[in-house]
């Protein structure tokens, strides 16, 4: 297991140390998510690199404690962090989903500080509105109606046990939850269980959900974002995933063809969960070639 740390940045932030030797890596969690979604490839990444997973503000086992939650508060979050762990070495980042949003902002806003970037599902514009299952429409869309979405999730947290809050989530980000390996599934629970406590849990992902949408919705400004970022990108996204459909990851691939795409079939939004042997060789292939 990793080491278990905290930073003080305007505020304690908790993170994992896998530990390693090589460049330095930042892993960046999605939304409602934690350091715990990279149990399966941080130790592989760890023998060539130095591997740390955070836990963005209001997420995981960080409070926001006087921060907002929003992508663009995690992404300064985030840029305290790298410049708080690597002072003097460019990172790699590695963001999945939400993560993949805060870690294409930080790349835009301070290309000198990425050395790579590694696109896992990321949240982008909306390509294919068929694609948008249940889930997502409670999960992303329903939180944006004010009051609709804190009586809705507040709801949802307050009934749902633990178990089928995993079951829920693991049924909707996957494409085989049957396939999943079982190690981690208790540090997930426990995690779950102790987020039911934390009073700032539920608003921390309105806040989130609604900045995400605020962002996306903005097409030209985001091209523009896109536009910015400077380091080498893989975009590693699972075919199978209906939360970001793939059509957005082609169309991001659209506005910057010299990043490599990687589709993954039968893999559904979390590919380092479902796929983490094939995950792990294409990034350990897509570095060394940088190196």
């Amino acid at each position: 297991m990793p080491s278990l740390e905290i930073i003080d940045l305007n505020g304690p932030v908790h993170y994992a140390d896998y530990g390693g030797d090589g460049s330095p890596l930042v892993l960046v969690h999605g939304l409602g998510g934690s350091h715990l979604n990279w149990l399966h490839v941080a130790h592989r990444l760890a023998e060539r690199h130095r591997v740390v997973a955070v836990d963005l503000a209001g997420f995981g086992l960080t409070p926001p404690a006087g921060r907002k939650s929003t992508v663009h508060a995690n992404q300064r979050l985030l840029d305290d962090f790298i410049g708080a762990i690597s002072p003097d070495e460019p990172v790699g980042l590695i963001g999945n989903s939400m993560g993949g949003l805060v870690s294409i902002l930080q790349a835009a806003a301070h290309p000198a500080g990425v050395s790579a970037l590694i696109l896992v599902n990321p949240a982008l514009p909306l390509a294919d509105a068929g694609a948008v299952n249940v889930f997502t429409m409670q999960r992303l869309f329903v939180p944006l109606i004010p009051g609709v979405g804190e009586a809705a999730m507040s709801r949802y947290y307050a009934r749902a046990t633990p178990e089928q809050q995993l079951e829920t989530t693991l049924a909707a980000v996957t494409a085989n939850p049957a396939d999943l390996p079982t190690h981690g599934r208790e540090l997930n629970l426990e995690m779950i269980r102790l987020r039911k406590q934390m009073e700032w849990a539920v608003p921390s992902f309105l806040q989130a959900s609604r900045s995400i949408a605020g962002v996306l919705v903005r097409r030209k400004a985001f091209r523009k974002t896109l536009a910015a970022i400077e380091c080498p990108v893989l975009l590693i996204h699972g075919e199978a995933d209906s939360i970001v459909s793939p059509a957005s990851a082609e169309w991001a691939i659209e506005q910057r063809p010299d990043w490599r795409l990687e589709l993954l079939p039968g893999v559904g939004h979390v590919p380092q969960l479902e796929a983490p042997e094939l995950f792990g060789e294409l990034v350990e292939d897509f570095l060394r070639a940088r190196q």
